[in-house]
């Protein structure tokens, strides 16, 4: 019995991987229903958008892309259904180059689904926030549209647009939202700090950490903390997509790795023991 289990002290590693792609795998096309319970951040991500009243617009900070796609995706889309839903105006803006190329098709393809119109609803302006976001971010917030110029649809002005005439600098937006690797602090400045608009932002889980002190101090209103904090999202919106099946794959991945634990440690165990009985003979 000893000399079976202390084989499990050396399993072939790929074995691991073979079934940690399968775990993933299964878990993504099962139709388990995880119970969460909705943190803290994403309630008040939800609540931020739920509080506005539509009568100025938001901005729309698209940052992910294939990198983040797993993790940011599923919150992206769920904060464009969720503006949508409550009829809420938004400029959709990017600080990557390749961000466009992923958030455009998502909005468009729930312009769809809801009835929106581009131009009426929202209007994208692109490449508009590079590196360094500190200035590029200041600029918007002095400037809209001096930065913005025109739209990438239409190449009509930003003061064509009825419902953007107004909007000029950080005190004519209702809500600032960024789905990116990490939070842009520069918004909490320019935004939050001067001009009182609150902040929210959807985040790749290792670069939450160091931003609760924000959250609890109210200068960030709301997060959602990567594949989790999509799922969570998902569930407080009634819905059940991308997020969840992702956090499905995520919570498999987890549990296997457990019993891979559990199972080298049974099979260290098991190895000491025979040790030690063949030392006494």
């Amino acid at each position: 019995m000893l000399r079976t289990l202390a084989k499990l002290e050396k399993i072939d590693v790929r074995w691991l991987y073979v079934a940690l792609i399968g775990f993933v795998v299964l878990a993504y096309f099962s139709a388990v229903e995880l119970k969460l319970r909705p943190s803290p951040e994403a309630v008040g991500f939800f609540n931020a958008i739920e509080k506005l009243d539509g009568s100025k617009p938001v901005l729309l900070h698209s940052d992910w892309d294939q990198g983040t796609v797993a993790e940011l995706s599923a919150q992206f889309e769920n904060t464009v259904r969720h503006l949508f839903e409550r009829d809420l105006k938004f400029v959709l803006a990017s600080g990557i180059a390749t961000g466009m190329q992923f958030a455009e098709p998502v909005v468009n393809r729930l312009a769809v689904e809801y009835g929106k119109e581009y131009g009426q609803d929202w209007v994208s302006i692109g490449f508009k926030l590079p590196d360094p976001k500190g200035i590029s971010i200041e600029a918007i917030a002095r400037d809209f549209r001096s930065v913005a110029q025109k739209d990438i649809r239409l190449g009509k002005p930003m003061q064509e647009f009825p419902w953007l005439r107004r909007v000029q600098t950080a005190d004519d937006w209702s809500l600032v939202i960024s789905i990116a690797y990490t939070e842009y602090r520069e918004y909490i400045t320019y935004f939050t700090t001067e001009a009182r608009v609150p902040y929210i932002c959807g985040i790749c889980a290792i670069s939450s950490t160091p931003l609760y002190p924000f959250f609890n101090a109210g200068n960030i209103k709301g997060m959602l903390v990567g594949v989790r904090g999509g799922s969570e999202y998902e569930r407080r919106n009634n819905r059940s997509g991308f997020g969840t099946k992702m956090l499905l794959g995520q919570t498999a991945g987890h549990l296997l790795l457990l019993v891979g634990i559990v199972l080298g440690n049974l099979g260290q165990w098991a190895r000491r023991r025979l040790d030690k009985a063949e030392a006494q003979r």
